[in-house]
Order: C-alpha cells, then sequence, then structure tokens
C-alpha cells in the first residue's frame, strides 16, 4: 500500500506568523507486526483548546481545578477562578466515563493536585470527511472527540493493568476509552535549523544559557515535550469496537486528544507494580542461587519474600485464583525461614508446579541462571478483582485535539504516534 511516499519527514516552520505560541506536532507511523516495517501515515500541527490552555495556566498559577465537584448551582461559584465551566467528561451530559463526579471523586480543596496531569490519549472516528483523506476543521472551543471509540471492550489484555481507563458508566460489556502512554514525557531544549529532520537533536549546553553565555549559534531555540503512545491492534485496541456484533462503521481512526486526569489506583495495578519491583527479583534469586548461598543472600531472599507476602496478604483474591493464592503462601513459608535455612530446592519445586505460577528457569552452558519465565500476570485475571477497586481516572479534561487522515486499522498493525507540545 502506498502511504504518502511523497512526504517529507521535516518540520515545518518557515512560515512563523503561524508558528508562535503553545501548540502540538504529531507524527503517526504504522508498523507492520510481522515485517517490523515502519512507514509513515500523517504529521502536521494540532490545536489546544481552551480546556488545554485553560489547564495549562492554572497549573502555572497554582488555581482551582474549573469543575466544581459538587451540586451547587450559584453563579459564584462558577468555576472558582474562572468565568467559565469546562466541563470533565466524567460528566454524565459529556461521556460519562471513569469515576462518578457526583460521588466519586477524591474532593479537591486546593490548586490542581500534584497527580492530576497529562497522562494518556483517545481516539475516534470522525476526524476526516467521507473521502477519509480530507481532514475536517478543528474548533478551540471542542472539549470532547466528536465520536470517540474504546480501546478495549470486556476484559482487557493480561498484563495491562493500570494502561485503560475510563470505562464507560453503562450497563452491559465494558468500554475502555483511555489508553496511557507507553512511557512518560521528555523535555528537550534544542537548536533549530532549516529542513530540521524529525528526530534531529542538537541539545542545548549549560553554557549557551545567557545573560552572558556563548551562544554560538544565531538559530533559534526550540522547546518541546515529546511523548510516544500506540495502538496495538493485535492486541485488540479498538478492532473489538468495530467488530462489535450489528457494529457497521468502517474500521478506522481519525481524531486524537491528549487528556489530563488523576488516577485513584486499584488492586490489580498495584499487584502488577509488585511483580515488576520484587517478584521478578525473588525469582532470579532463587533460582539463579548458588549451591552454598551467604547469610546476606539468604537476608535478601526473605526481606523481599516478607515484602511480598505483606501486599498479596492484603487482598482476598478470589478463591478461583488458586495458583496466585498459593504463590502467596510460599511467600508466606519464605518469610518465615531464617538464614542459613533457606530451602531453594523445595521454594524452586513448588514454584514450578502447575499449581502454583509455574516458573521455568533457563541456564546457561555453565550452569548459569540466565532468565525465567512464569504465569503470575497470567493468573491475574479479570476475576481475581471481582468487586475490588480498579484503576480509574476523575477530572478527565481533553488538552488536544488533532484530526489527520484515517488510518484503516488492521489485524497487523501497531499504529505508532509520536506526539511534540512545543512551549515556543
Amino acid at each position: 500500500m502506498n502511504m504518502n511516499k511523497e512526504f517529507r519527514d521535516e518540520l515545518s516552520f518557515k512560515d512563523m506568523d503561524h508558528k508562535i505560541g503553545l501548540r502540538g506536532h504529531v507524527k503517526i507511523e504504522v508498523e507492520d507486526r510481522d515485517t517490523k516495517e515502519r512507514t509513515l501515515w500523517y504529521e502536521n500541527d494540532n490545536i489546544i483548546p481552551i480546556s488545554g490552555m485553560q489547564y495549562c495556566l492554572m497549573k502555572l498559577f497554582g488555581l482551582y481545578l474549573d469543575s466544581k465537584h459538587d451540586s451547587s448551582s450559584s453563579y459564584e461559584d462558577i468555576g472558582k477562578d474562572t468565568s467559565t465551566v469546562v466541563p470533565d467528561l466524567n460528566e454524565s451530559d459529556q461521556l460519562n466515563i471513569g469515576l462518578d463526579p457526583e460521588s466519586q471523586y477524591t474532593h479537591m480543596e486546593g490548586d490542581i493536585s500534584a497527580d492530576h496531569f497529562i497522562q494518556g490519549f483517545m481516539v475516534g472516528c470522525q476526524g476526516s470527511g467521507e473521502d477519509a483523506i480530507s481532514t475536517k476543521n478543528t474548533d478551540y472551543s471542542y472539549i470532547k472527540l466528536r465520536y470517540p471509540i474504546p480501546f478495549q471492550m470486556g476484559d482487557i489484555p493480561a498484563g495491562s493493568a493500570g494502561k485503560y481507563l475510563g470505562v464507560m458508566r453503562t450497563q452491559g460489556s465494558k468500554k475502555y476509552f483511555i489508553k496511557k502512554f507507553d512511557e512518560r514525557a521528555h523535555i528537550y531544549h534544542n537548536w533549530w535549523k532549516d529542513g530540521q529532520q524529525w528526530d534531529y537533536i542538537d541539545p542545548i549546553t549549560q553554557a549557551d544559557l545567557g545573560p552572558g553565555g556563548a551562544t554560538p549559534k544565531t538559530n533559534r531555540i526550540e522547546t518541546y515535550a515529546e511523548v510516544t503512545m500506540s495502538i496495538d491492534t493485535k492486541n485488540g485496541d479498538c478492532l473489538g469496537f468495530f467488530e462489535n456484533e450489528g457494529n457497521n462503521l468502517t474500521p478506522v481512526i481519525n481524531e486524537l486528544g491528549l487528556v489530563a486526569f488523576d488516577t485513584v489506583p486499584g488492586t490489580r495495578s498495584v499487584a502488577e507494580k509488585l511483580y515488576e519491583d520484587d517478584i521478578k527479583k525473588i525469582l532470579a534469586l532463587i533460582f539463579g542461587a548458588p549451591s552454598e548461598t551467604t547469610e546476606e543472600y539468604d537476608t535478601e531472599v526473605i526481606g523481599l519474600a516478607q515484602e511480598i507476602y505483606t501486599v498479596l496478604s492484603q487482598t482476598t483474591y478470589s478463591a478461583q485464583q488458586v495458583n496466585i493464592n498459593a504463590f502467596t503462601d510460599v511467600m508466606e513459608s519464605v518469610s518465615g525461614m531464617s538464614a542459613g535455612n533457606v530451602l531453594y530446592e523445595d521454594i524452586m519445586r513448588a514454584l514450578s508446579s502447575d499449581s502454583n505460577i509455574e516458573v521455568v528457569a533457563m541456564y546457561n552452558q555453565s550452569h548459569e541462571f540466565v532468565y525465567e519465565t512464569d504465569k503470575f500476570l497470567t493468573y491475574l485475571a479479570d476475576a481475581a478483582f471481582d468487586g475490588m477497586t480498579v484503576d480509574e481516572a476523575q477530572r478527565i479534561k481533553l488538552v488536544t485535539y488533532y484530526t489527520f487522515k484515517s488510518i484503516p486499522l488492521q489485524s497487523n498493525w501497531k499504529i505508532i504516534i509520536s506526539y511534540r507540545i512545543y512551549g515556543n
């Protein structure tokens, strides 16, 4: 498929009269999951709507968040520090996603909380015309996408706790409308030059900073934050919505928005963070233990087991999750052992069992531990968290809005989006 083969992969700053101020710039690539080949699909500027501009100013000046979060309708309470209330997407007359503002919001008495920031995105399918190529005009007043579509429906993929939020508060199958970024944003200060390629970086040094700095170059400095996000159709992103019975919409996406919110963490994300921080570490120690361990070595294993058991034992998982419960029992046993008396062979045998997390250890020819595989995350299925608190978003605000040429969703594609917000 010929996808913008003639597009020049460079930033357009020549018309400086229209490039000054807070703005977004987006590059979208399509990756074939089989060949790993990437092709540029679309690149252009986007707008920062009023909700995004107001959010930035409130962060700068430490002002109240503009949602009311109460039942008062008096004019004096409108937005507290702003003349217009920009609704949250949580509200029932907007998208009705995430936590219910009428009953579930964490009370915010001062300025915007530290954990309320841009950390995810949404996509939609009504940003292009019928020809799928011409993009529709956008407006600074927009506070939501034209036609948002969910990333996931029903159970989310194993190991994805905390990545999908914004569940629609209606009966029936769960629909997750927000996906978190692949990684945190990075800030760049860069010397800009004509015809600059996207990935070119000519960094500013401290010696270049004024007044009185060396400033050996005469071209201007650009400052931006860059974040990467992805839509993985192989894991079901967006495709499930279009494949739903009775859905006659063409499976495409053509609108995108970054959203700010603060997350109320749930049980599942706590367990997955524990896995990444402690469980993977203790498994490497147990299965990589030398024939003669030191007291310090045993003490580290016992300490990790105590931390793991403390976290897992605070939650009673569903009775169906016998494997997670069995793993918790092993950690309790190890936490009660003493240095010099850690029964590594017994522990390895228990953890390798199909009634536990099924650890398979890999060793090199010298019988040295290399890595292991296990099914801890596999057994953290949704059923383990029935009736428990899951990660969810509150005070969801659209901060940027962007329309682009329609991308058809194919099961072997991964869509990579590089998003920059420029401050100059």
